[in-house]
């Protein structure tokens, strides 16, 4: 299943990339808000809130190739103390009950910027978006690694 939705995720990125940004509709502001309200979420150490936003069947993909599920994200979100999470150059795009969300993701830790790019898919469940599957990339060549 995993192998699928990643092959999914990789055939969409292309697309995803040359989309021009238009108007967003209804959709995907929710889907947006609804991201932008996880990342408050790790901000503010809200577990609840968080638990709500995250599938129980995540995998969250970090660049380094390392994989979690819901458990391991939860715990790392709650000894992290980003003091921010600023998402830049979103596209988004709602299928059916499917959202996708492309961009850079930077964020302030005590010691460090931690910048990324992302491709996040979200699956619309008992009326809220839910995390379902987040991949994050090394920055392109000749953007700035911190």
């Amino acid at each position: 299943m995993f192998n699928r939705i990643l092959a999914a995720a990789l055939l969409a990125w292309p697309l995803l990339s040359v989309a021009a940004p238009s108007t967003p509709s209804a959709d995907v502001a929710q889907l947006l808000a609804a991201e932008d309200a996880r990342f408050q979420a790790v901000l503010t150490h809200d577990t609840a809130a968080l638990e709500r936003s995250i599938a129980d069947d995540v995998v969250y993909s970090h660049m380094t190739g390392q994989r979690d599920d819901k458990a391991a994200v939860l715990r790392s979100a709650a000894r992290l103390s980003f003091s921010s999470i600023q998402p830049l150059e979103r596209t988004a795009r709602v299928i059916g009950e499917i959202g996708i969300v492309r961009g850079k993701l930077v964020r302030q830790l005590p010691d460090r910027t931690l910048t990324d790019g992302y491709l996040a898919l979200y699956a619309l469940r008992d009326g809220r978006w839910q995390l379902l599957e987040w991949v994050s990339a090394a920055p392109q060549a000749g953007e700035p690694a911190k």
